[in-house]
């Protein structure tokens, strides 16, 4: 468990369901996330759950519910993903419900999340994927100080339409330097 001035970063629950459900299922978040079908319904959120709890439980992947200390909602997601040990690097993801959204949440919570995959986990390399089109994802990472590494080109295909990601990273060494800079 993780927190910053607003936000609790916990591990999901089988009680998340229901609000993971609903933020799925709003159309900008399908929209720019990979992985997410169209309609989500809570047996498919709840299988999400323990499919998120396994993959920490194996050390493949940490998602996390991002939850507002002040009310308790839920308000999204935030995670460590494609952990490989060997060469001690992971990506990072998030996703924000759209009326939480411009606001420096997935900013606020994703940098918690680079600081333990540098100063706990030993990661020597963070990166971040987002699609082309996908313009407030791309500012986040640059916000975290992640360098564009570049375009893969037609990657991807949701919808039946070809989509392109933007490929992000922030090195371990760039880490402790702007750290040092504080």
């Amino acid at each position: 468990m993780f927190d910053t001035n607003r936000f609790l970063i916990r591990m999901y629950t089988i009680n998340d369901a229901k609000s993971l459900c609903d933020v799925l299922n709003t159309d900008s978040i399908y929209r720019t996330t990979y992985g997410i079908p169209r309609h989500c319904d809570i047996r498919y959120a709840r299988q999400w759950i323990k499919a998120v709890i396994r993959n920490a439980s194996n050390n493949h992947s940490y998602e996390y519910a991002v939850i507002q200390k002040s009310d308790n909602r839920y308000v999204g997601n935030v995670g460590l993903i494609n952990i490989d040990p060997v060469s001690k690097k992971c990506d990072i993801s998030y996703f924000i419900r759209p009326d939480f959204q411009n606001q420096g949440i997935a900013t606020e919570v994703s940098a918690k999340l680079i600081q333990y995959a540098f100063e706990n986990l030993g990661m020597n390399r963070v990166g971040g994927l987002c699609m082309a089109h996908n313009q407030a994802s791309a500012r986040v990472m640059e916000k975290l100080l992640m360098k564009y590494e570049g375009l893969q080109r037609n990657c991807m295909i949701k919808d039946n339409t070809v989509i392109s990601l933007k490929m992000y990273s922030i090195l371990r060494e760039e880490y402790f330097f702007y750290k040092t800079e504080d």
